[in-house]
């Protein structure tokens, strides 16, 4: 082992280079889907090191499926208790802004402390890190059950599960690369997917849990799960490669404009991503259907997006991880921006959500593997995704409250009392949003792809 180690340092060291000529080189690496090539070869010679793409990596896949059910399936699901808050006495008065932001913080926890998670990662190896995160988990939502409070439920629900959630999803997602590099697209899309898979089971349960049982113990009831599961997931997780983690964290990435690029993407696209999930339900409340059907939409949502990531993640792997992500973005803007504004029955809405969950899906399944694709040839993969997902704080902490505000600020009352809550702004403002990351997503694949366009990459 030590021989190996000693052959990769000087693997490394040899190939050392400004950093235009060292991006050059991983892109030169990612156009032919071998990222890894050549600790690949090493592997092939050490008995020592597991073999990638079999064996052990799909029960590491099965693993990360299980923390993303509960670190963005959970979260995700948060449209259920914007419309059910707005009914409890604790909450009396709050607007739908101040409401949103407790999902908002809960979701911009995972990457506010992404690459802190990353780093930890590197240092301690995921399995410690994930363990943290359940227990994490289980205290926030334990915690949030006894709210009395908005600033109990920001708190708790909010900045404590975000917390969780981060030291949770980023080991998971992390450790993937490791253990998979021919077939990674498709595998990184059947992890994630398990945050769809896990919204569509958990919106349904909790509008039964909330009608029959109680926010409260539907809280503590969700806390328990989200504990078992993530402990499980937690446990089965380890690495393939013993990685040395970096001194410090290496911001000179920032200086790459093609990671400035693709950090930008998901930076603006966030700002839209959790519009329809927050709001669905009580668009469809207020086109005249049932709390029922609006949890069945946030449901069938979650599900799409689910199927999305392994159906695209497979596609990535034949036609370009780049590639595929770009064209989820531009379509995941064309559904919001040309079939949201017209959708008003169940059925259209049916339509929107099966669309946009699967294009979205996508684009979410796809963002760290186009980070390994690009750079996870340096090392330190957690620390790299990490900042790559930092990109997407402030649009998981105001996205959704932005929309809820623009529905505040357009309500209109007519003179008989009777509220009209008017959702294009936000609509509207979503779709942009996408088209924008879209367009970043396409100026990465151009660089990525050396100035051409009909490339796999």
């Amino acid at each position: 082992m030590s021989d190996l180690g000693e052959l990769t340092q000087n693997m490394n060291s040899s190939t050392q280079c400004s950093p235009k000529t060292q991006l050059s080189k991983d892109l030169v690496q990612s156009e032919t889907v071998e990222v890894d090539s050549s600790l690949e070869a090493l592997n092939v010679q050490s008995e020592n090191i597991p073999k990638t793409d079999t064996g052990y990596a799909w029960v590491i896949m099965c693993a990360s499926f299980m923390v993303n059910a509960v670190a963005i399936g959970l979260p995700s699901s948060f449209g259920i208790f914007q419309q059910a808050y707005r009914n409890i006495p604790e909450l009396a008065g709050e607007s739908t802004l101040s409401i949103a932001f407790i999902g908002s913080i809960s979701i911009a926890g995972m990457p506010l402390f992404s690459i802190m998670s990353g780093r930890l990662v590197d240092k301690y190896g995921p399995r410690i890190v994930c363990i943290c995160g359940a227990f994490i988990t289980l205290a926030s939502l334990i915690l949030a059950s006894f709210s009395t409070q908005l600033w109990h439920f920001l708190v708790t629900q909010g900045f404590l599960f975000g917390l969780g959630s981060s030291t949770a999803y980023l080991p998971s997602l992390a450790v993937l690369s490791d253990w998979w590099v021919k077939h990674r697209g498709l595998a990184t899309g059947m992890a994630v997917a398990g945050a769809g898979i896990g919204g569509l089971a958990w919106g349904p349960v909790l509008r039964a849990l909330i009608t029959h049982i109680g926010w409260r113990w539907t809280l503590r009831i969700a806390g328990i799960a989200s504990f078992v599961i993530v402990m499980v997931g937690a446990i089965l997780l380890r690495i393939r490669l013993p990685r040395k983690a970096a001194a410090s964290i290496d911001l000179s990435y920032f200086r790459e404009s093609i990671f400035l690029r693709l950090y930008a993407t998901t930076f603006i696209t966030t700002f839209a991503y959790f519009i329809p999930f927050f709001f669905i339900p009580s668009y469809a409340i207020n086109h005249g259907l049932s709390r029922e059907q609006g949890a069945l939409l946030l449901g069938l949502l979650n599900g799409a997006s689910g199927l999305g990531r392994i159906a695209l993640g497979f596609v990535a792997d034949y036609l370009g991880c780049t590639n595929v992500m770009t064209s989820c973005l531009g379509l995941s803007a064309t559904v919001i921006l040309c079939v949201w504004p017209f959708a008003t029955t169940f059925e259209s809405l049916l339509a929107l959500v099966i669309f946009f969950g699967f294009f979205v899906g996508g684009y979410i399944s796809l963002l760290s593997t186009v980070t390994a694709q690009l750079f996870g040839s340096r090392g330190n993969i957690g620390s790299i995704t990490g900042m790559i997902y930092n990109g997407l704080f402030f649009g998981s902490l105001f996205g959704a409250p932005i929309g809820g505000a623009m529905i505040d600020h357009f309500t209109v009352q007519a003179a008989d009392g009777t509220i009209s809550p008017n959702f294009l702004p936000s609509i509207m403002f979503s779709g942009s949003c996408f088209a924008a990351g879209a367009m970043l997503a396409f100026s990465v694949k151009y660089s990525a792809g050396g100035g051409k366009i009909f490339i796999k990459i």
